[in-house]
Formats: structure tokens, C-alpha cells, sequence
């Protein structure tokens, strides 16, 4: 099974993901940061409403996330989505004239404020931590940001990648 893995010594990783609710409209997306040895630093999950597609989340969580570790003065950084229309939006040199398309753009010049970041796509199971903050968030139980110190909400699967990360 795929598993979270560390990112290489001297860099961070950003996982991103977002989480919608077609019954109700309401999305939530998660963040979170971690260092080389898998530390956390710092992480965001944030509720939403009025959300027009599961990709909207998918694109708002990475906007966090980025703008997250701008305003945090990272650098070097590893970036990580289960969501591939992402990463092909992301890398695209294309004006997106969609619904997100301001998010897409905004995005793109947030990536470029980076001194050093990869982009990539990834199996569901190598995101949970960011998965299980998308998710609560989407369902109203939380709205926060932390840094440096992990939530008892994502304690649990912070330690399973630890020990389960090669």
C-alpha cells in the first residue's frame, strides 16, 4: 500500500487536500507541513459553503497551502495533491477561463513566489493527514490553523506516517 514518505533531507512537503459535500454545498480543505524527518510545522483546515465541484476544494486547499508557506517564509518545498486535474492545471501555461480559474492563476504565481518546489500527484493513501482535515472541516467541526504544535484531531495519523514512512 502507498504510504506518506518523507521528503528528502533540506526539504519540506505541503500536503493539500479538499473535501465536498454535493448534498449540502459545504467543502472543507486541509493543509498540513511537515519536515524532513516528519515533523509537523504547521497546518490549516477551513470550511467553506457554496462550493461548486469536488475540484474547487481541491484548488482552494492548495491555495492555502501555498500561501501558507509563503506567509510562514519556507523554502524548498515538496508539494503533494491526490487530485492529478490539479497538478495538470497547476503545470499548464494556459489561461483557465473555468469557475477557478482565478484560483488556478493564483496558484500559479503563488508556486512561482517559491524559491524551490516540485509539484506532484499521489495516491489517496499517501495523504491522510491533509484527507482527514478536508474532511472535518467539510463537515463544520473545525476551522483553525496551527503551527508548530500538531492538533490531537491528526496526533494519530501524523505517528502512522512516522512509523510507516520509508
Amino acid at each position: 500500500m502507498t504510504r506518506w514518505r518523507h521528503p528528502p533531507s533540506g526539504r519540506l512537503k505541503l500536503n493539500v487536500d479538499g473535501a465536498f459535500q454535493m448534498d449540502t454545498g459545504q467543502g472543507g480543505i486541509g493543509a498540513v507541513i511537515r519536515d524532513e524527518n516528519g515533523r509537523f510545522l504547521a497546518a490549516i483546515a477551513r470550511p467553506f459553503s457554496f462550493v461548486c465541484s469536488a475540484l474547487h476544494m481541491e484548488l482552494e486547499a492548495m491555495r492555502a497551502g501555498l500561501l501558507l508557506v509563503i506567509h510562514q517564509g519556507m523554502m524548498n518545498v515538496d508539494i503533494e495533491t491526490d487530485c492529478a486535474t490539479v497538478g495538470t492545471a497547476l503545470k499548464g501555461d494556459f489561461e483557465d477561463l473555468s469557475e477557478v480559474g482565478n484560483i488556478i492563476e493564483d496558484c500559479k504565481s503563488y508556486l512561482r513566489a517559491i524559491p524551490s518546489v516540485s509539484l506532484q500527484s499521489i495516491y489517496r493513501e499517501a495523504n491522510d493527514v491533509a484527507h482527514r482535515l478536508a474532511h472535518l472541516a467539510s463537515s463544520g467541526y473545525v476551522d483553525e490553523y496551527w503551527l508548530e504544535e500538531a492538533p490531537v484531531i491528526i496526533q494519530d495519523v501524523l505517528y502512522e506516517d512516522s512509523c510507516t514512512s520509508t
